[in-house]
């Protein structure tokens, strides 16, 4: 043989070919109602109860999920009484040097009096915190006006040691 080894081609009168619209006898696959899963002569699902049954051979679709657990809340925190615990450390700390001590004093007030506030608001988160600043700033306050009072009664008795 030479040139190409191809099967002989299907003759037209023996219906090699696919039935075209002008044949005879034609049917159109697309019109045709499609076949269901059974096969014919065996009875359909009974009527009324819900949707078709799954053809052989498939898997039911999952179950739905359920729904999540809902995820626990973040504690709240409560700036203003971290603030006021810091500053009043800090006044506390810083208290023998002049000024800064009333500055510090006044915002761990401040903040301490604004966090107990925002903690009766929160349910108690930070109370304690707010207290503790507000009692520092207090206590630095105090400390500050005595340490004032020292300073100026050394300073008058020493006037009037030399020059009264």
């Amino acid at each position: 043989m030479s040139g190409l080894d191809l099967p002989p081609s299907p003759d037209p009168t023996a219906g090699g070919y696919a039935p075209t619209p002008s044949d005879p006898g034609y049917s159109d696959p697309l019109s045709a109602p499609p076949a269901g899963p059974y096969p014919p002569g065996v009875g359909a699902y009974p009527p009324g109860a819900g949707s078709y049954p799954m053809p052989p051979g498939v898997y039911p679709p999952p179950p739905p999920y359920e729904a999540p657990y809902p995820y626990a809340q973040a504690p709240t925190g409560n700036g203003y009484a971290v603030t006021a615990l810091v500053l009043g450390l800090i006044s506390l700390i810083l208290s023998w040097f002049p000024g800064v001590d009333w500055v510090l004093a006044a915002l761990a007030i401040i903040f301490g009096a604004v966090g107990i506030s925002t903690a009766g608001r929160r349910g108690g988160a930070g109370r304690g915190m707010a207290i503790a600043g507000l009692v520092l700033g207090v206590v630095t306050a105090v400390l500050g006006i005595i340490f004032w009072a020292v300073i100026y009664a050394g300073f008058a008795g020493a006037q009037c040691a030399y020059g009264c």
